[in-house]
């Protein structure tokens, strides 16, 4: 089961959200000291009873958008509309309570179309538009006048001039944690969408392979039977007896080629009628990787290979792809060679869960890789040192690991040779995104 890829809008949503709470965190703490530096030291006689009400309300929604943000299920921009709209109307009630239109935080309304600007789309921003004109027209309309009391300071100063100055104060700071939660959040999505590219190229790189092995195996077709005539010609001719046993074993060689052609066009639709099972049923991931390593073995009998399994692994179900069992199996190619190059025909494959993920740690007995070449392996072609090898196996295997969330990671193992490391997605914790 492969994980989607979320676009740049929708996965941003959860960041948007996670702005939009602290955001109102800000506003909470803010109206809760506002509240008690009116009542205490202004001397204002509020309604207490409204505003703890209002305040208790925001705090319970506060505790639902934290929870809500940790869910894996995507954040719509029809919540984040819902979530604007709901601290425009917790802040237009607490302003009618405190003076209405009088009050100069009813400005602190604009920051919503503010956040609406890049949150939402046009329409839902209309909508947020024209709710804050309508909010702003009925505070106009039906004002609720402050009631001072005889200590209160504001007795000798214009109360709109003090809540001027304390709203300049407020709209400094929320600009600027706005302005830079903003720009974390492009940031991140830039990030994103550098990602994407990469992966697009890295996707392109494989389809051309795909594409390339294909059309070379189709065309391979015809010179191969024009070679097939003429060694039959020549091994009816008049010749010594040593030259048709070298055309006995050129043929033979022929004939294995075509076989492997044939097993291309076989192999997919083995592939595709897997891909139907896995579909339909749930696989064990340990029986599935012990056939992979066994089928390995048939035609590697050479190598002795030892498995370690955590007992939590009997009871994993999961479906292993396909492409990610050739890639298992290239790996395992690549420490064998490793060790039968050192002289040595083990190998070692330990299987464990750990941190939410499965790990398959393939150690070989060879001579290790330098610092250098375990950043370049995997990430990009390389120029295989082996004879008559690409070096593209160790990039399709990275590639087609990384498409299921997972990830190779060479390092130098600390008993001699190479650890190859593979993490898998657990089932439940790839995010699969429409």
């Amino acid at each position: 089961m492969l994980p989607q890829i979320s676009s740049p809008r929708t996965s941003s949503n959860h960041a948007h959200l996670e702005i939009l709470n602290r955001i109102g965190l800000i506003a909470i703490n803010g109206k809760i000291l506002l509240i008690l530096l009116a009542t205490w030291y202004m001397q204002i006689q509020l309604p207490l009873n409204w505003l703890v009400t209002l305040i208790g309300l925001e705090i319970i929604f506060q505790i639902y958008s934290y929870w809500r943000v940790r869910q894996e299920r995507l954040v719509s921009t029809f919540e984040l509309t819902l979530h604007i709209l709901f601290d425009s109307l917790i802040l237009a009630s607490v302003v009618y309570f405190s003076g209405g239109a009088n009050n100069p935080f009813i400005y602190l309304l604009l920051l919503s179309i503010a956040l609406g600007t890049f949150m939402l789309s046009p329409k839902q921003l209309i909508i947020v538009s024209a709710v804050q004109l309508v909010l702003y027209s009925v505070l106009n309309i039906y004002q609720r006048p402050l009631e001072l009391g005889d200590a209160s300071p504001l007795n000798s100063y214009h109360l709109h001039l003090a809540g001027m100055w304390i709203n300049f104060i407020l709209t400094v700071i929320l600009i600027s944690v706005f302005g830079l939660l903003a720009r974390h959040s492009m940031l991140q999505q830039e990030k994103q969408i550098r990602a994407l590219r990469e992966k697009q190229l890295k996707d392109e790189q494989l389809l051309g392979l795909g594409i390339m092995s294909a059309s070379a195996a189709h065309e391979l077709g015809t010179p191969l039977s024009t070679m097939a005539v003429v060694i039959d010609d020549l091994a009816h001719s008049d010749m010594p007896k040593e030259y048709k046993e070298d055309l006995k074993i050129v043929n033979n060689q022929i004939d294995a080629c075509r076989r492997i052609i044939q097993s291309l066009s076989e192999k997919s639709q083995l592939a595709k009628q897997r891909v139907q099972e896995q579909s339909e049923s749930v696989t064990n991931f340990k029986k599935c990787l012990t056939q992979t390593m066994e089928n390995w073995l048939v035609y590697r009998p050479q190598m002795v290979l030892k498995q370690n399994w955590q007992p939590e692994m009997d009871k994993l179900d999961q479906h292993l792809p396909i492409s990610v069992e050739q890639a298992i199996t290239n790996l395992l190619d690549n420490a064998a060679d490793a060790s039968l190059q050192n002289g040595k025909d083990q190998i070692e494959v330990d299987c464990y869960l750990a941190k939410q993920q499965i790990h398959v740690d393939i150690r070989d007995k060879g001579l290790g890789i330098s610092e250098s070449l375990q950043k370049q392996l995997g990430a990009n072609p390389t120029k295989s040192e082996k004879k008559q090898r690409l070096g593209w196996g160790l990039f399709l295997s990275n590639a087609s690991i990384e498409r299921v969330g997972g990830q190779v990671e060479l390092s130098n193992n600390l008993e001699g040779g190479t650890l190859t490391r593979i993490t898998l997605p657990l089932a439940d914790q790839v995010e699969v995104v429409a």
